[in-house]
């Protein structure tokens, strides 16, 4: 549900804004605009070189992601050595015994074709392999090489931690969790981009209605200045009276030139959050009168904070390590093995068809075991400290979370308070226009003195400016709500990527 402020006198500042802009022309580096609220958040989305950051970041975790995922799916290998030439003396057996030792130059050269697949369940790899090699031996004595070939065209095989953690599947959890992360961290980034956009919006919408509230106060002061320079002229006011009717015109024309100064430097700044910084046409926003106020339940706000938030999925991601750790230390003190299996089939023959005939089978299988004896009890000590750890970090997450609930019903309770600030103000707004205009009118009668119409005066611009700034406050507490909690209290809807 959206509220509309009824404030007379703003909704004139708008009308006449709006009929302004309507007289400016394309200039040769830019086109006039009028903007809201809403469309300037959407521009900047699109457009901002902050959205193309935050959008090209979270591009990169995509492939991150799917590169992390590619490795639990078939990975085929080509590795190759062509040529590798040694020359050395060599410790060469004898039939009888003897080891005699003489020069060797070879060449070797090897392909091989790997198709591997890590298993999720067990933690496992099996890969399949197919190669081909070639030593070529150059003897010491004669000129003529001798060729060797060994072919391997079938070699299967298959090893598997034993009693250890499943690294595969706890590297590809917590590899799921990151990436759910960095998708929230994307859109949280993005509010904190409505969050300036709003700040920025805002600013200029405060100069530009400073800059006309001072040419409107600069013609009222000018025209009580010449009224009051008749009513000097018969006597009527003293010197002391004029001086200060002067200078509050003087202040005036002074406020005016500092608004216009304001009004084009937060005008750039607008623009460069748009992505229109090389754009210098005239940019107009309209006053947001229609402000968001649904019933927020803080309980409902927490709810959603908890589970939309990337700072609750890095606490996820802390305590699965703290856990990991603990299980890992734990492990280290028991009994663990590593399986290796192979099956294949292999020849070796000094050409390369016959490296391929009569094939010759080829099995093996290894089991490695390691078993903790005695350390001086730094295993032990490894283990308490990773409990010790794993307490701390709990103990850190659960304060952690209490500080977000606190900071989320601390936003709920603001945006409460100011949506009844924003009701006073606007009604004190008014109050102070019309008690401004009843003062001068009073003034140009002779019933009040120019302190009185002064002080009226202020009261006014105090009351414009504070409507307007506890206006910008209400929507910048509504997108730090948004941002806190990744849910739209408008619509009920929680925020999804664009």
């Amino acid at each position: 549900m959206r509220y509309r402020f009824s404030v007379p006198h703003l909704n004139a500042f708008i009308a006449f804004l709006c009929a302004l802009n309507l007289t400016i022309l394309t200039s040769p580096m830019g086109q006039a605009q009028t903007l809201t609220l809403s469309e300037a958040l959407q521009k900047a989305r699109s457009n901002s070189p902050i959205s193309r950051q935050i959008k090209s970041q979270y591009q990169a975790e995509q492939w991150r992601f799917k590169s992390n995922r590619a490795l639990l799916l078939p990975q085929l290998d080509l590795n190759a050595q062509i040529p590798g030439f040694t020359r050395a003396i060599n410790q060469i057996s004898q039939p009888d015994g003897s080891i005699l030792f003489r020069p060797q130059s070879q060449n070797y050269s090897s392909g091989t074709l790997s198709l591997s697949q890590n298993l999720l369940a067990t933690g496992g790899t099996l890969s399949l392999n197919s190669g081909l090699s070639r030593i070529d031996l150059f003897e010491s004595q004669g000129n003529n090489p001798k060729y060797y070939w060994r072919s391997a065209p079938l070699f299967l095989s298959y090893s598997q931690p034993l009693f250890r953690i499943n690294r595969i599947k706890w590297n590809w959890e917590q590899q799921k969790i990151s990436y759910d992360e960095a998708t929230r961290l994307q859109l949280e980034r993005l509010e904190d981009l409505n969050i300036q956009v709003t700040q920025k919006y805002f600013e200029l919408l405060i100069s530009e209605v400073q800059l006309q509230n001072s040419e409107y106060n600069l013609r009222n002061n000018d025209t009580i200045f010449r009224i009051s320079q008749g009513r000097f002229g018969i006597g009527k006011i003293a010197e002391n009276e004029l001086l200060q009717v002067e200078l509050g015109l003087m202040n005036a024309r002074n406020s005016v030139e500092q608004s216009k100064v304001k009004k084009l430097t937060s005008e750039k700044e607008l623009r460069n959050l748009l992505g229109e910084y090389e754009n210098t046409g005239k940019i107009t926003v309209v006053l947001p009168f229609q402000v968001p106020r649904p019933s927020i339940d803080p309980e409902k706000a927490r709810s959603e904070a908890r589970e939309n938030r990337s700072d609750y999925k890095t606490l996820e991601m802390n305590e699965n390590m703290a856990r990991m750790n603990l299980r890992a230390s734990q492990i280290s003190r028991r009994f663990t093995a590593d399986l290796t299996l192979s099956v294949g089939y292999n020849q070796t023959a000094t050409s390369l068809p016959n490296a391929f005939k009569d094939l010759q089978s080829q099995q093996s299988a290894f089991v490695g075991i390691n078993v903790p004896l005695q350390n001086g009890g730094r295993n032990k000590a490894l283990v308490k400290i990773a409990e010790n750890e794993l307490n701390a970090t709990m103990e850190s997450i659960k304060n952690q979370k209490n500080q977000i609930d606190i900071e989320v019903f601390n936003q709920v309770m603001q945006l409460r308070q100011l949506q009844t600030s924003l009701d006073i103000s606007a009604k004190t707004d008014t109050i102070a226009q019309r008690r401004y205009e009843m003062a001068k009118n009073r003034y140009l009668i002779g019933k009040i003195d120019i302190t009185n119409l002064t002080i009226a005066q202020q009261e006014k611009d105090d009351a414009l400016i504070n409507y307007l700034q506890t206006l910008q406050q209400y929507w910048l507490a509504w997108y730090f709500l948004r941002r806190s909690t990744l849910f739209d209290f408008e619509t009920a809807n929680k925020i999804r990527p664009e």
